[in-house]
């Protein structure tokens, strides 16, 4: 892929609110993926990109590496088979389209899934709720082209597949500005 080194692929997502119980051992809650068009990275989301993506994001595992010492996740790491698996992104994913404002005012349309974690297994996955996510790509899927769009430069994506939606900590900032882990409900009172 020409000017590979020049963009970095992983697309900040959040998972937000509190965790509702799904079984004694998992608990749920959802996903703010991304948007879609132009986002921080550099990179250029079409309708068609999406759809094409999300037809991927089952089963995708919900990744982290949680940091003892400083009690928090930390970024993407150094290779993408570090941290620990933390859950899922289950069959019946129920995809929506949700209203986002963002901290800097904008309200964005970000893709919404459930996610399904495993939160008996391993203390700190009690606390992803309220994260940040970032999407991760499975690089040897990409495929796009550098395109100039109202001026500006950006990698279109025109095929991928989802490798997994890392947790970021909480001094890591997200591509797309509200990506973050969050309960249906909590979403609902705003």
């Amino acid at each position: 892929m020409e000017n590979e080194n020049l963009i970095n692929f992983e697309l900040p997502v959040t998972v937000y609110g509190n965790l509702e119980k799904y079984s004694d051992v998992i608990s749920k809650g959802r996903c703010r993926i991304f948007y879609k068009g132009a986002n921080r990275n550099g990179t250029f989301i079409t309708d068609e990109f999406a759809d094409k993506l999300l037809s991927t994001i089952a089963y995708a595992p919900v990744k982290g590496i949680y940091e003892e010492d400083d009690e928090d996740y930390t970024d993407h790491g150094k290779q993408r088979n570090e941290g620990r698996i933390y859950g899922i992104v289950p069959a019946d994913y129920h995809l929506t389209w949700e209203p986002h404002v963002d901290e800097d005012g904008i309200e964005r349309i970000y893709a919404c899934v459930d996610v399904l974690i495993y939160t008996a297994l391993y203390n700190e996955a009690n606390i992803i709720f309220g994260k940040s996510q970032s999407m991760e790509l499975y690089r040897k899927s990409i495929k796009g082209d550098w395109q100039i769009i109202e001026g500006k430069r950006y990698y279109v994506f025109e095929d991928a597949c989802f490798l997994g939606l890392q947790v970021l900590g909480d001094k890591v900032e997200p591509c797309f500005e509200g990506a973050s882990f969050f309960s249906l409900y909590q979403s609902l009172l705003k």
